[in-house]
């Protein structure tokens, strides 16, 4: 078949769909606005719940793609407008360059939530105050410090370390009631290696409720708390910084129904996920359904997850729902062989 995928987004769920067309023999081009492919995972030292090396397994991903004739890559790429017509998706990029393509895959994926929304933790006043993603730079044996927690305000050794869950996420003042799926297990993940590392540390995790629903995920669960990972449920209510720089955590431990507080070396937020920041862009230019969150909508959940309601726009990945790493790849693999089918029938139509 001479026929072309358009693949918006180059992190695992694009790369895996790339790569799923490949083995069928059909073209695609991924169109990724970042300079570098591999998405969010690039910046993971290590995955959960296996520990995987994230960045080995980008890496394999992105060689096998720059290796295949039929998959096409566009880097800094960014869209200026998009549309079908007789019957083909012409994209039109702010380079003055043309993209035309038999179908679209969206593979978007997520933003992080921002956490100075959340003032109450001090993020962006306090320098012991960190994110998740800033945590896994820290944790990185590549990263600026090599693998050692240090604190931001003196470089000194974290033993004390807080991590407070669900910053961001089923949070309705916020506008995000929805639960981002991946957090508890993320900083869980967080929190093993540092015990792993430094037997001696405390760690504690401040959490509404442990989801961890995945393959793998609830026994990952278990082995942080034989590591000494301390697990206190209730909403953290304040972060303030003590003269020497330590944080000091208040939160009310709601299963023995009173107010707990700690101060630490450094405190962690487990930042939730947001809707991809081009969403309602795309979503419009296609005529496409986002749900009330802003996510994509499936043309059918059960039946047809990978479609949409608009012919030839398929989905893979976060841009419908936060969903771990492997789920991200799996769908970037299924909606490939979703749109190999559409296009094999489109191909015996017309001729």
């Amino acid at each position: 078949m001479d026929k072309r995928v358009a693949i918006i987004g180059g992190g695992v769920a694009g790369l895996g769909a790339a790569l799923s067309l490949d083995r069928y023999g059909i073209e695609s081009i991924i169109i990724e606005k970042s300079p570098n492919l591999g998405g969010k995972v690039t910046g993971y030292a290590q995955l959960f719940p296996d520990f995987k090396d994230g960045k080995a397994l980008v890496a394999e991903l992105i060689d096998k793609a720059r290796r295949s004739p039929r998959i096409r890559v566009l880097t800094n790429a960014s869209i200026r407008t998009m549309a079908r017509q007789d019957g083909r998706f012409e994209l039109a990029m702010t380079s003055g360059d043309a993209v035309c393509a038999d179908a679209v895959i969206l593979t978007c994926g997520f933003e992080v939530f921002d956490a100075r929304k959340q003032g109450e933790y001090g993020y962006g006043v306090y320098p012991n105050v960190i994110t998740a993603p800033e945590l896994e730079l820290f944790l990185d044996p590549e990263g600026p410090t090599k693998g050692k927690l240090l604190r931001p305000s003196d470089g000194q050794p974290a033993q004390r370390v807080a991590i407070i869950f669900c910053v961001g996420s089923r949070n309705k003042r916020l506008g995000n009631p929805y639960c981002s799926r991946i957090c508890c297990s993320y900083s869980t993940k967080q929190a093993i290696e540092i015990m792993e590392r430094h037997p001696d540390a405390n760690v504690t995790c401040f959490y509404m409720d442990i989801r961890t629903y995945g393959r793998g995920f609830e026994e990952m669960y278990q082995y942080a708390q034989e590591l000494g990972v301390k697990y206190v449920r209730g909403r953290v209510s304040e972060c303030s910084a003590l003269p020497n720089g330590d944080i000091q955590v208040r939160a009310e431990n709601t299963l023995m129904c009173r107010p707990v507080q700690g101060a630490f070396d450094v405190v962690s937020l487990s930042v939730g996920m947001a809707p991809c920041s081009d969403g309602a862009q795309i979503a419009a230019w296609l005529g496409l359904e986002l749900d009330p969150y802003g996510f994509f909508q499936a043309k059918d959940d059960y039946l047809s997850p990978y479609e949409t309601h608009q012919e030839g726009v398929f989905l893979a990945g976060s841009i419908s729902g936060l969903k771990p790493i492997r789920d991200c790849l799996s769908d970037g693999f299924s909606a490939g062989g979703e749109v190999a089918l559409y296009l094999q029938r489109l191909h015996q139509g017309r001729g």
